[in-house]
């Protein structure tokens, strides 16, 4: 797993894998749960236009979209970025996924 030195130290497309991997661990909890888009968007207080491209387009989710995603999913924020940074970093991370409208 990286650390917070090594990410810094990484190209800075290193960042925008680390969110699309992080959007994708969302889509699957978001899925898994089934949840739809218009509920998240309730609970979280993200437009569901903003949550759909985020989601569904790879945006790149912000710092503050993710942690009000993790909460609102009630998900350890620290758990999700450091799964993504694995993901990221391991090349695993893949783009599959779509959650419910």
């Amino acid at each position: 797993m990286l650390n917070y030195l090594s990410i810094v130290s990484q190209p800075e497309h290193l960042g925008s894998r680390v969110r699309r991997a992080a959007a994708q661990e969302l889509r699957r909890v978001v899925t898994e749960r089934q949840i739809k888009l218009t509920e998240l968007s309730s609970i979280s207080g993200i437009p569901r236009s903003t949550l759909h491209h985020r989601l569904n387009d790879n945006g790149d989710l912000t710092v503050a979209e993710l942690v009000q995603l993790a909460i609102a999913l009630d998900l350890p924020a620290a758990g999700l970025v450091a799964a993504a940074i694995d993901a990221a970093s391991d090349g695993t991370s893949d783009d599959s996924g779509t959650p419910n409208e």
